[in-house]
């Protein structure tokens, strides 16, 4: 059998190993195949690939089992008479025989032993025997042919035909591994689709809880807004509302009557330094002490106004005395108008001191007053209730626009992955079988 032929053989062999692993069973001649029945349409592909795996690779080796007692026969042949007439020289003659011995005892090494009934083991051992009967043959065996020409032929061509068979062999495992490396490459996509099908789905179902709760959360924020829309057009608030306004402007009152008395206490002070160092000149140390001490309680952080309106009587008459003898003198208008008399400079005191007083009380009660109402506890809680929920419905909003995100995402990643999988499956089927989608699954 020439090369040509043999690799002719060899083209046609693997061709039909092929049709072998895709032939389709009656039940299997469809046009087309849906999601839902994939999983195990694949189960029985995979299981048909290892049934016919199974029976192609036994048959390959009974065969190499036939072909190596073929050899252990021929190897019983070699030391027979030659069936050349031809005489040979004694020397080439004597070389062979020498030879024999050494290439049977390498071919009957390799003959030894049991081989494995796994077929990716078979082969290898296989592949190992061949190999060294080649070795053999290429070795010692390499002399015989002078004596043997026709064993040395046969041994030959036994050998090319255990390489053709375990050839054969090696192409049925490549071609089933190949196939169910598909089946695995179609099963992966599967599951990642499902994956992202799953995903989808909790995404939906969360989906329908955050509208479930958006709903409940709207109408507990309708109820709360009305109970503070009644709140606020009841005659009850009316009267709560009367009572912040005079708060308010209580307030208002009392920031203006302070901000006079510390106009007072700013114009007055420079005159009452003037006045302790006139005092001291004079050698009023007494009237000077108590100067200086009405100087350092208005000027304290933590003034008592009324310890400063005692201290601006006490020291009243010392300071128009100097201030009527000239010795101490206004500078500007807002020093002449409060340093008018002392009964009057005292009196502008001693009146706003009081009014703070009065505010003061009067703006505690109002505001105790207004703490106790219930329409402030009532007023509290609908606007604590109407943030609270505002908030929750914004964190679900928010939430929902990042699930619409993300369900967009698993739709991409979903419609690829539907695609790898027909494109897959067409090349698993040779493009014989279509796989079909539903809408609902794009």
């Amino acid at each position: 059998m020439t090369r040509d032929l043999r690799d002719n053989e060899e083209r046609g062999m693997f061709e039909s190993f092929k049709k072998i692993f895709l032939k389709k069973t009656e039940d299997e001649e469809v046009s087309a195949i849906s999601l839902e029945e994939l999983p195990a349409w694949l189960d029985a592909q995979e299981v048909q690939c290892i049934t016919r795996r199974n029976a192609e690779t036994t048959k390959s080796r009974q065969r190499l089992l036939i072909y190596e007692q073929h050899l252990r026969e021929l190897l019983s042949e070699f030391g027979q008479e030659s069936v050349s007439d031809q005489p040979h020289h004694h020397k080439v003659e004597q070389v062979n025989r020498h030879a024999l011995p050494e290439f049977c005892k390498k071919i009957e090494a390799e003959l030894t032993g049991k081989f494995s009934d796994d077929d990716e083991i078979f082969y290898r051992e296989f592949a190992g025997l061949i190999n060294g009967c080649f070795k053999a043959y290429r070795g010692p065996g390499r002399y015989l042919h002078h004596l043997y020409p026709e064993e040395i032929k046969v041994f030959r061509e036994t050998l090319d035909q255990m390489g053709h068979e375990l050839n054969r062999m090696t192409d049925i495992i490549r071609i089933s591994r190949d196939h169910l490396a598909s089946i695995t490459m179609i099963r992966a996509l599967l599951k990642e689709w499902d994956v992202l099908r799953h995903e989808m789905k909790e995404l939906d179902e969360e989906e329908k809880k955050s509208e479930s709760r958006l709903f409940s959360l709207q109408k507990e924020l309708d109820d709360a807004r009305d109970d503070l829309a009644r709140l606020l057009s009841s005659d009850v608030y009316c009267s709560f509302v009367e009572l912040e306004t005079e708060i308010e402007h209580i307030c208002e009152q009392n920031e203006k009557t302070g901000e006079t008395w510390e106009s007072h206490i700013r114009t007055a002070m420079p005159v009452w330094k003037r006045a302790v160092k006139a005092l001291q000149e004079q050698a009023k140390s007494e009237d000077e002490k108590n100067m200086e001490e009405l100087i350092q309680c208005a000027s304290s952080s933590r003034r008592d106004n009324d310890e400063v309106t005692r201290l601006v009587t006490s020291t009243a008459k010392a300071l128009f005395d100097l201030l009527d003898s000239g010795i101490v003198h206004t500078k500007n208008s807002f020093e002449k108008q409060l340093f008018t008399s002392a009964d009057e400079y005292t009196n502008k005191f001693r009146e706003i001191s009081v009014r703070l007083h009065n505010l003061s009380d009067e703006l505690n009660r109002k505001r105790q007053e207004h703490e106790a109402s219930p329409i402030l506890k009532q007023r509290e809680q609908s606007s604590r209730i109407i943030d609270e929920v505002e908030k929750q419905i914004n964190a679900i909003k928010q939430e929902q626009i990042e699930n619409n995100d993300k369900c967009s995402l698993l739709r991409r990643k979903k419609a690829e992955i539907i695609e790898k999988l027909k494109e897959n499956f067409a090349e698993f089927t040779e493009r014989k079988m279509k796989l079909l989608v539903p809408d609902g699954e794009l």
